[in-house]
């Protein structure tokens, strides 16, 4: 696989606040789990603050709070709430299916990190009908590494002339960092100030990330010698 990969770029997207515009369905959902757990609600600004975290995290956050229940409990409970906003109000930031179809179109290799579960990807992309369009997905399962070492799998695996990690969050700018990737940073999405500094380059919208691959596709280019 390595060698029919080497010379395609190798994108290895984040999922919310990337691809999908997560607060779309998490913030319904996140307001019926507080409502039926008699908790008052933080805010949504709060809740979306941990979009990007991992679920294990997140469930630390509501147990903090005074959300009460098992944490396997939690975890279903929220899962099903999720899954039937998902399928109801999911969204995609603007241009994601077409600027993905034509990435795929341009020899680019498609991949996704996420700190997402299975379930949660696959509805998120069978919403979008995107599934397709990836050649692999890495998602965060019990017992899974962290975001860093699954992009460095991808690498690994690939092992492409190029590797772009495309995220909005700081898991994503040290996976990047960690495994020699160049780094877009999805300045529309649910970032602190300060977070994506480090970026080789910001993108205000989805649609502004071919021209980017490109510059980044025209730098890794090997350089002819004059004879």
């Amino acid at each position: 696989m390595a060698a029919n990969h080497a010379d395609a770029p190798l994108l290895i997207f984040d999922l919310d606040g990337t691809l999908y515009r997560t607060e779309s369905s998490f913030v319904r959902t996140m307001r019926q789990i507080y409502a039926d757990h008699g908790i008052a609600h933080p805010g949504d600004a709060a809740v979306l603050a941990m979009v990007g975290e991992t679920f294990d995290t997140f469930l630390d956050w509501l147990v903090a709070q005074g959300v009460r229940g098992s944490r396997a409990a939690l975890q279903e409970e929220i899962g099903r709430v999720e899954l039937d906003a998902i399928r109801r109000y999911g969204e995609f930031y603007d241009g994601v299916p077409e600027t993905l179809g034509e990435l795929t179109r341009l020899g680019c290799v498609l991949t996704l990190c996420t700190n997402g579960d299975r379930r949660y990807v696959d509805a998120v992309l069978a919403r979008g009908g995107i599934l397709g369009l990836f050649s692999e997905l890495s998602t965060l399962e019990p017992g899974g590494g962290s975001k860093s070492e699954r992009v460095g799998c991808l690498v690994e695996e690939f092992r492409p002339r190029l590797s772009v990690v495309v995220g909005d969050r700081y898991h994503d700018v040290a996976a990047a960092a960690e495994n020699g990737c160049r780094m877009v940073g999805a300045a529309y999405g649910y970032a602190r100030d300060g977070e994506l500094a480090s970026a080789d380059a910001l993108i205000a919208s989805f649609p502004e990330l071919l021209a980017v691959v490109a510059r980044f596709r025209d730098e890794a280019a090997p350089q002819s010698s004059a004879n």
